[in-house]
C-alpha cells in the first residue's frame, strides 16, 4: 500500500491509472460512421432498383473470332455493336452532343 493511499481514500481522491483511458470513441463518431454506411447501402439499393444510367460495354467474339464491342445506353435504350474500340469511342463522344 502506498503511503498516500490512505489519505487519498479519506479525501476521495482517485488514484491515476497505470494506463490512460481511451477517449477517442464518441457517440458523434459512431453516428457519423453509421450514416456513412447507411448512405453506401442506400446508394447500392437505389442503383439496384432503378438501374444505372451509365453506359455498359461488353466485349464479345463472333463465330469467326473477330472482336466486337457491344455498347448499351440505358438512357436512350440504344444497343450498338462496333468492330473496333476506336469506333466505339467516337460513338460515345458523339452521343453527348446529340
Amino acid at each position: 500500500m502506498k503511503p498516500n493511499s490512505l489519505y487519498a481514500q479519506l479525501e476521495l481522491i482517485q488514484e491515476p491509472l497505470d494506463r490512460p483511458i481511451q477517449t477517442d470513441y464518441s457517440i458523434a463518431r459512431a453516428w457519423a460512421e453509421a450514416k456513412r454506411r447507411l448512405s453506401l447501402v442506400g446508394s447500392a439499393l437505389l442503383t439496384y432498383l432503378c438501374g444505372s444510367a451509365d453506359l455498359s460495354v461488353t466485349v464479345k467474339r463472333d463465330r469467326w473470332g473477330n472482336t466486337l464491342f457491344v455498347a448499351h445506353d440505358p438512357v436512350s435504350q440504344q444497343r450498338r455493336t462496333f468492330s473496333s474500340e476506336q469506333e466505339l469511342r467516337v460513338w460515345v463522344d458523339q452521343r453527348y452532343y446529340q
